[in-house]
């Protein structure tokens, strides 16, 4: 074999040989690419679920809200004439204002994408701040409610002490009838019914803004079929 030969038999072994790693590296580069996806995906239905499970746990909150400032304004309505009203409704409202109720949320799927670098991989800037703000809105939402159960039970502590237990207290549940005898009683009710209703400061629209957007990322068609 002449060396013009040797030369040409190892020029072409040497191309031979790039063009395959040149070709596995973009094979390899194409299945990372579909696991990137299907971990991105799989994330993001994650993150949709627990937003619309948080929607879900906040409406209900709300409601329970709502019943509260109801159920005072009929305590006030019929504070005069307790003793006529159906007892099963006098209990129902006094379980409802003085009930242990507080909310929380949570914020597992978004910790999966910050610990796992999915936000990187989702390469959609305008999406991962849509999905951090509804996160934010959660949190929100979260602090108001609390806010408000934590004052109304600061309200409701501050009127039981030494002297008042006796009065309306005795037996570790408060008589509402009795309760609603005394000054800080009737103010401490009076206060729930002038409290800022649930909608005032509950906007759920930032959450729901971030679920549809991870629709509108994973199925593009969909909002593409809408339109027509």
């Amino acid at each position: 074999m002449s060396i013009k030969e040797i030369i040409i038999n190892f020029n072409i072994s040497l191309i031979s040989i790039i063009l395959g790693v040149v070709v596995t590296f973009a094979i390899q580069g194409r299945i990372d690419k579909v696991q990137d996806r299907k971990e991105v995906n799989y994330a993001l239905d994650l993150v949709s679920s627990e937003l619309a499970k948080n929607i879900e746990d906040i409406n209900t909150m709300s409601e329970y809200l709502n019943q509260e400032i109801k159920s005072a304004n009929y305590l006030l309505d019929h504070r005069l004439n307790l003793a006529k009203c159906p007892v099963d409704s006098i209990n129902y409202h006094s379980g409802i204002i003085f009930a242990d109720a507080s909310i929380t949320l949570s914020h597992d799927a978004l910790e999966l994408l910050k610990m796992s670098s999915l936000f990187q991989k989702i390469g959609n800037s305008p999406l991962s701040m849509k999905i951090i703000r509804a996160y934010d809105a959660c949190e929100f939402i979260v602090a108001n409610m609390n806010k408000h159960i934590d004052s109304r039970n600061e309200q409701f502590e501050s009127t039981i002490n030494e002297r008042t237990v006796k009065q309306f207290a005795m037996d570790g549940i408060i008589d509402i009838g009795n309760f609603l005898k005394t000054d800080y009683g009737l103010y401490s009710i009076k206060w729930l019914t002038q409290y800022a209703l649930p909608s005032s400061y509950i906007d759920t629209t930032d959450i729901q803004e971030g679920i549809d957007a991870i629709e509108e990322f994973r199925h593009p068609s969909r909002k593409h079929k809408k339109r027509q």
